[in-house]
């Protein structure tokens, strides 16, 4: 059972500058001239009202957000969009956030008071500290 079935074949230069053309015309029908024609109506509306003219890149940004954002609303399946406010905390949720910031609060406080009280310390001679822990190994 055989299918008519068509198959691409790209072979010489004539096929490569074949193939480079239609993925250029591609490129200039799908990207491009949405673009250039998304630039031209922000523009226009620009000299409308106080908006700031765009060049052509952000005109294909602004392309690829309407591109995206289409695709996105039009397409379901694959993306969820929901638009709707976080439910607030509750009392006791707050209390206790409350009382973590206390802790943690406090827990800074104490660790900076350490680190200050340990950085006064003149440092000790290592010679003095080994004979103390000798001495300390011969008392155990």
């Amino acid at each position: 059972m055989k299918r008519k079935t068509r198959i691409i074949q790209i072979s010489g230069i004539k096929g490569l500058l074949f193939a480079g053309f239609v993925v250029t015309c591609l490129a200039a029908g799908f990207i491009a001239f949405p673009a250039i024609v998304a630039m031209y109506i922000w523009n226009y509306a620009a000299g409308m009202f106080a908006f700031p003219a765009i060049n052509i890149y952000q005109g294909l940004l602004l392309w690829a957000m309407i591109a995206i954002t289409g695709y996105i609303i039009n397409d379901r399946k694959k993306y969820l969009v929901a638009l709707k406010a976080p439910a607030q905390l509750s009392e006791q949720e707050v209390q206790k956030i409350l009382e973590r910031v206390k802790l943690q609060s406090q827990a800074q406080a104490l660790n900076s008071m350490l680190l200050k009280s340990t950085d006064n310390k003149p440092v000790e001679n290592t010679k003095n500290s080994e004979e103390k822990s000798e001495k300390e190994k011969e008392n155990v």
